[in-house]
């Protein structure tokens, strides 16, 4: 198949392109690759390896994020709107955490974000030790993000 990876801002710019049998594949192929500002709008992600990508700016409305791996990808700008399967990525919450106003959480959901972020915890985790992590996950829910408020009530 011919993908070709354009960007948002300027469809005559191509960031990727060539044959492969997804755009997964042609993201982990070209792993690291700057795609900023890249149109990956509806993009299947599932399972893709993206570590250290550089998707600042990138368009990543209503892509399917489930099993992608984010750790160290920028997002900074990147339009997060619409994304699906997000919930067990820590990049991806952390970025949209990084955007909201600091006054939005209290000083003790900081702490819980800091300790969650810096180890990482997987969601049984999260459930058993960190209660207060649903009032985070109300917050992001009030911003359109409630993967996260699903997955921690056994929802998801």
């Amino acid at each position: 198949m011919n993908i070709k990876i354009v960007s948002r801002w300027d469809s005559n710019k191509i960031l990727l392109c060539g044959e492969y049998e997804s755009v997964k594949d042609c993201l982990e192929k070209n792993g690291g690759a700057n795609l900023e500002g890249a149109n990956l709008e509806g993009a299947n992600l599932d399972g893709a390896y993206l570590w250290g990508a550089n998707l600042r700016g990138a368009n990543l409305w209503g892509a399917n994020l489930e099993g992608a791996n984010l750790e160290g990808a920028n997002l900074r700008d990147a339009n997060l709107g619409g994304a699906k399967n997000y919930s067990m990525s820590h990049d991806f919450c952390l970025e949209i955490i990084r955007r909201q106003p600091i006054e939005t959480f209290t000083d003790g959901e900081w702490s819980t974000i800091g300790k969650i972020s810096t180890h990482r915890f997987c969601w049984e985790e999260i459930t058993k030790n960190y209660k207060g992590a649903e009032t985070i996950f109300k917050k992001l829910d009030k911003e359109g993000y409630g993967e996260y408020l699903k997955k921690f009530k056994g929802e998801l």
